[in-house]
């Protein structure tokens, strides 16, 4: 009787030691949550070390934010990742890494950008470039940020050998900023990037922007080839937004345009590596949820310079296969 007791004595011990050695629990065992570098690196850093911070005050749990290198190097370390691992991959990242990991990746959440769960691909121009189609872009130069971008260069390249577009050179940026940056400053005639649904005027009370409308809706007004008054305009927030704390705003929009889209494509997710724990994955987006509905949870989340999500839905693997079929991308069995 007395060894029994000390053997569950033991049991209750270890149990509790084996509680605390649970990754999270101490800076010495840390969650790793990766960042993509798809805008601006030290805003993404800066941003993601404050959400990091803000998970631990509501869960207590030792978050250690780590930007990776570039594309390729996001979609390795969730590979490469045991149990420790989140982060916020790009929809063609996601799909990737789902297959280095023979699925073993779970998307919890996937984000919400001024009420739209997609966004597209934009191909921007000087206006005065006299780029008008997509036949216009041969023999041009052409910027992008990264070959693993899903918006910066994997949709636009498919369009372009579907069109057999041949562009007389590139130029990688590193960065979807640094692509309308070089755009403004002149290293090359395009360049590709995010696009996102424009925001209707205050007080509009018709409907919703629509895949198919004019991504420039409300922006541009195509009969008197020029911006909208300031009275009628809505608001622009695909990529030459995320310029506007470095060049006049109002500028950038007059000289910079839309020439075509692709898409749609479902927004960016965060996901769990392999083997995170459930439990610990719950908390962490129940903390998430939360941080990102409060006003400072929106500063940070919804930076421009950081990811713009402005709110999230809870997602699965299946909230991806719209892109799968775009792509020619086999569905996976479930």
């Amino acid at each position: 009787m007395r060894r029994m007791m000390v053997l569950a004595l033991v049991a209750v011990l270890a149990a509790g030691i084996l509680g605390w050695a649970q990754v999270g629990s101490s800076p010495d065992n840390p969650i790793y949550m990766l960042l993509v570098p798809s805008t601006e690196g030290a805003t993404v850093e800066e941003v993601g070390k404050a959400i990091a911070e803000a998970i631990f005050d509501s869960t207590g749990l030792y978050i250690v934010p780590s930007l990776q290198a570039d594309y390729t190097a996001m979609i390795e370390a969730f590979a490469a990742s045991e149990g420790d691992t989140f982060g916020f991959p790009t929809t063609d990242q996601y799909i990737r890494i789902y297959d280095r990991t023979g699925g073993n990746v779970i998307p919890r959440l996937g984000s919400e950008r001024y009420g739209y769960a997609y966004y597209f691909a934009s191909i921007y121009a000087r206006r005065d470039s006299g780029i008008k189609t997509l036949e216009d872009l041969s023999g041009k130069i052409w910027i992008y940020n990264e070959t693993g971008s899903t918006s910066g260069y994997v949709l636009p390249n498919m369009l372009f050998n579907n069109n057999r577009i041949a562009w007389a050179g590139a130029v990688e940026s590193g960065g979807h900023t640094n692509s309308m940056v070089a755009l403004i400053e002149g290293q090359g005639d395009f360049c590709t990037g995010y696009g996102s649904p424009p925001n209707p005027p205050e007080g509009w009370t018709g409907d919703k922007w629509a895949w198919g409308d004019d991504p420039e809706l409300w922006i541009w007004d195509r009969w008197n080839n020029d911006l909208y008054r300031p009275e009628l305009r809505g608001t622009c927030v695909d990529l030459r937004r995320a310029v506007s704390k470095t060049y006049d705003f109002e500028t950038v929009l007059r000289d910079i345009g839309v020439v075509d889209v692709v898409g749609p494509v479902p927004n960016d997710c965060m996901a769990f590596g392999p083997g995170f724990p459930v439990e610990i994955a719950d908390k962490i987006v129940k903390a998430v949820k939360a941080h990102i509905a409060t006003e400072a949870g929106q500063a940070l989340w919804g930076d421009p310079n950081f990811y713009e999500w402005t709110d999230v839905a809870e997602i699965d693997d299946s909230y991806y296969d719209g892109y799968r079929e775009l792509l020619g991308v086999p569905i996976p069995e479930r």
